[in-house]
């Protein structure tokens, strides 16, 4: 047994002191341990990590999920700032956080003037949110304000618009508030920038291919000068012989055609901007569209009338474009009813685009260091000189023919189907999905009873087979064809579609509908298309 030494003897005297050493010992350990991961980082190997499959991330924690400083990140390709254009978004309080956020995060930094205009004045994130209706007159809008009412003491009382399922307050009274809107947006809007050049109204549903807007609308000035030459150009709709650019699509309008609207001088006469509001807001109480009630206003009390200027102005989104000769080639500015997955994707697209074109480092002739960082502000209706020339032929567009290929192509079904006799078909066919061949022409027992007398007609709305048949055997320029109880649809142009549900057994998806393709005119008509496309970017 070894005698103890003074200094032992101390220690059993003083457990404090042995705890002390015990923590110093113990900290020591950990802080070389610490430096030495610090120094290595061993942390990359996949055997300091349990196994989560071939695939898993060895810096994921143990849910899978990577620490944020750790993921990668794309820096987002940004076109030069559009000082000179005002972006209005019109939404409603009832989808605002649904649909708008992706905007935000995606084309909208491209437009450093933006405005957004819901039901009821709110934020998101750093974005104001007006309200469209706060100077609209009770008077001529009568009852048709109660949800608009509502809706202010839901949010005077704190009250959530919608639960922690996301399911959202009624969307029927939202839309009936919209057609309300539109007259007073524009007032706003040009109150709040009365000096731009352009004002582009869209919805909150609505995409951009903002690269594209950039050699639009330096072409645009050249021709008209945004001063003096009114511009009200949209994709046009009639209604009751009115024409109107419809909101969706978006629409724009220059300085000079607004000034026709709210004469220089007016623009802060709030006695001049009532009266106007008021006979609008009388309209629309026995109007369907907010769109028309504006259109109305530039023909009427303008001089101005839409100039239809579709495709660039477009309507469908890009599984419900019909793809076809008149518009495969041009280039596309807008796009409706996008929901927030197809916002992303559409995104992410132009991105794509933007490396694979070369124009993503573009910039107009004349932009300068001071243009880029914002402390000169271009203005089209003033472009440098070497703008006023610049021949924008050459700027590669993002083309409908793009979207396609990117899109459509890897998607269309390949496989030929067989008929009862096994038998290969002409066509490829999806079950349960709506390739919207009907919107081009439509077969149903109204149509054959009104000027159907051609058997194989008959014969085409009684079943999928016959249907098929029509468009294989008896319209030559049929590329894809749709059936569902009673109705056929033939088209001669390429369109995707969309299944038509997600759940539910096969029987159950035949009733809902069959869409058939001919890949081999499919791919013919393509060929043909392409060849008038300019510069072959593949």
């Amino acid at each position: 047994m070894m005698l103890a030494s003074p200094s032992s003897s101390s220690l059993r005297r003083s457990p404090l002191l042995i705890c002390i050493l015990v923590v110093l010992v113990i900290q020591s350990y950990f802080l070389f341990q610490y430096n030495s991961q610090a120094a290595t980082p061993s942390y990359y190997r996949h055997d300091d990590y349990p196994a989560r499959g071939p695939n898993a991330d060895p810096r994921a924690g143990a849910s899978g999920t990577q620490p944020v400083l750790s993921q990668k990140t794309n820096i987002p390709i940004r076109p030069a700032m559009l000082h000179d254009v005002v972006l209005a978004i019109k939404t409603g309080a009832t989808v605002i956080h649904a649909r708008v956020p992706l905007q935000l995060l995606t084309f909208v930094p491209n437009f450093p003037n933006t405005l957004i205009f819901s039901d009821m004045k709110t934020k998101i994130g750093n974005f104001e949110v007006a309200d469209a209706l706060a100077r609209v007159s009770s008077e001529e809008a009568g009852s048709s304000l109660k949800y608009w009412r509502s809706l202010q003491e839901l949010q005077s009382q704190n009250t959530a618009l919608s639960d922690s399922d996301g399911k959202m307050g009624d969307l029927k009274e939202g839309w009936a508030l919209d057609k309300f809107k539109n007259i007073p947006i524009l007032i706003d809007t040009y109150q709040k920038y009365p000096h731009a050049s352009y004002y582009l109204f869209i919805d909150g549903d609505t995409s951009l291919i903002s690269s594209n807007w950039w050699p639009y609308l330096i072409d645009l000035s050249q021709k008209h000068d945004p001063l003096h030459s009114p511009v009200y150009w949209g994709s046009m709709a009639l209604l009751n012989n009115a024409p109107f650019g419809h909101g969706g699509s978006g629409y724009l309008i220059n300085q000079a055609a607004i000034r026709k609207l709210i004469p220089e001088g007016k623009t802060y006469d709030e006695s001049y901007l009532k009266d106007l509001e008021r006979n609008y807001t009388k309209m629309a109480s026995s109007s369907c569209c907010g769109d028309l009630v504006l259109g109305r206003a530039m023909t009427e009390r303008a001089g101005v009338s839409v100039k239809h200027k579709w495709p660039y102005y477009q309507g469908e989104t890009w599984w419900s474009i019909p793809y076809h000769e008149s518009n495969f080639c041009r280039e596309i500015g807008t796009m409706h009813h996008v929901v927030p997955e197809d916002m992303q994707e559409i995104w992410d697209f132009e991105q794509a685009m933007l490396r694979k074109t070369g124009m993503d480092k573009w910039r107009p002739a004349g932009w300068t260091d001071a243009h880029e960082t914002g402390s000169l502000e271009w203005n089209f209706s003033d472009m440098p000189r070497e703008a006023k020339r610049m021949n924008t032929s050459k700027y590669k567009y993002i083309l409908f023919r793009d979207m396609y290929d990117w899109f459509i192509a890897p998607k269309m079904p390949k496989e030929l189907s067989k008929d009862e006799s096994g038998q290969l078909t002409e066509s490829t066919i999806r079950v349960g999905w709506d390739n919207r061949s009907w919107k081009e022409t439509e077969l149903n027992k109204d149509k054959i009873k009104a000027d159907g007398t051609e058997q194989w007609k008959k014969d085409a709305i009684t079943s999928e087979k016959n249907c098929r048949i029509a468009c294989e055997k008896h319209k030559s320029d049929c590329i894809q064809w749709y059936y569902r109880d009673g109705i056929c649809g033939l088209g001669n142009k390429v369109n995707y579609g969309r299944r038509l549900r997600n759940e539910g057994t096969y029987d159950e998806w035949k009733k809902l509908g069959v869409s058939g393709w001919i890949p081999s005119r499919v791919e013919k008509k393509l060929a043909e298309w392409r060849s008038k496309c300019p510069g072959q970017v593949v």
